[in-house]
């Protein structure tokens, strides 16, 4: 944001012996610095889809309609880009999505707790924001189902963005520029909750990551490789390490929440993912299970960003996992059967673990992350 940059320049023209400018020069100057630069005519949102592989996939195609519901609109995610980046959505006026979920990293935030307007850190890590076609339930422990509900909750949260969705229409009405952009995505001037929601949503189904070296990988026969990567790539598919029996398909993901094996009773730790909702014991540290999309951008790792760097994950995943009573069967001894199994314990050399994650940063796109459609228009 250019925020800074504005208050320096109306610091120095205050204090210039040269020229004096009036306060209302100042406000006047302060208004049009932080209107949204906007192009005439607006991207063309509507007409972004994903590739035909994508679309085709038969594992995608059980997931693919999720977001069919949220039509975009080039003028209805234009308006969710301009409230995904202003702080006017904010209690204080200070925070915006954009300060927990940067662009740069794939929409994700860099900290392993994000800071909001209440000074307090957030439980969790804020996780990458892409491929939303391909989601139904959100939030670590997956406690909300549709993406419009979604957006709405960390604007309301105490400890992110803390403002009342009561007053929100009436703190957008003191944005000049956002009368015109309601009324070019849905007909009138009129401001309300929902639809915020549905900008919003629309502007993230625009988030969509298909274009990685990976990607480039599978229609060249990997020949873009180095020697690292592709020994990285052959121990992610080979079925013994089983990365990709949780992280599969063309999104590298799962719809299914797991026990990973962080801790030995998760809950004791301080987080019980689902399980601190369902108060079950199945569910005790059962997570979503993230894309490994853009994983080389999105440190650090886990619900609660404990890792540092993907060398950590993958010395996790290789002989740190903790006896779980219902550790996924997948990351048991066995690798099939009851949950709950004892931990596998992997034998990889250290060029094996550092080739795993040079083929993960394969994963990285080269291009949501800085096109300028999804860019802060601030």
């Amino acid at each position: 944001m250019r925020f800074s940059a504005i208050a320096l320049l109306i610091a120095f023209s205050l204090t210039s012996c040269e020229k004096q400018n009036s306060p209302m020069q100042q406000e006047e100057a302060v208004q049009q610095a932080l209107d949204p630069e906007l192009p005439a005519t607006p991207f063309s949102y509507s007409t972004q889809a994903f590739p035909e592989e994508w679309l085709t996939d038969p594992a995608l195609q059980l997931f693919g309609n999720i977001g069919s519901e949220i039509e975009v609109t080039d003028a209805g995610a234009t308006l969710g880009r301009v409230l995904f980046y202003d702080p006017s959505m904010s209690a204080d006026g200070t925070v915006s999505c954009s300060s927990c979920h940067v662009q740069a990293n794939a929409f994700s935030d860099s900290e392993a707790k994000s800071v909001g307007v209440s000074g307090v850190p957030t439980v969790r890590n804020a996780m990458g924001l892409f491929n939303f076609r391909y989601q139904r339930r959100f939030f670590w422990d997956m406690r909300t189902v549709g993406l419009a509900q979604q957006v709405l909750e960390p604007i309301a949260h105490p400890d992110e963005m803390a403002l009342s969705i009561e007053e929100m229409p009436e703190r957008l009405l003191e944005q000049p520029y956002y009368a015109p952009l309601f009324e070019a995505a849905f007909g009138s001037e009129e401001i309300n909750s929902d639809r915020v929601a549905s900008a919003l949503a629309q502007f993230l189904m625009c988030m969509r990551s298909y274009s990685s070296r990976y990607d480039a990988g599978r229609s060249n026969g990997f020949a873009n490789f180095s020697e690292s990567e592709r020994m990285g790539k052959d121990l992610f598919f080979n079925g013994e390490t089983r990365c990709n029996q949780c992280h599969s398909g063309l999104n590298l993901f799962s719809t299914q929440p797991f026990v990973n094996g962080l801790e030995m009773d998760y809950a004791a730790a301080g987080d019980g993912g689902i399980g601190s909702i369902s108060d079950d014991p199945y569910d005790d540290g059962r997570f979503k299970t993230v894309s490994l999309r853009n994983i080389g951008l999105t440190a650090p790792y886990m619900h609660d960003g404990r890792f540092a760097t993907l060398h950590d994950v993958v010395d996790f995943y290789a002989d740190g996992i903790q006896h779980h009573p219902y550790l996924d069967e997948r990351l048991s001894v066995n690798g099939f059967g009851v949950p709950g199994q004892e931990p596998y314990q992997l034998s990889l050399s250290a060029e094996e673990r550092s080739a795993l994650v040079d083929f993960l940063n394969t994963f990285n796109d080269t291009l949501m992350t800085s096109s300028e459609w999804l860019s802060n228009p601030f």
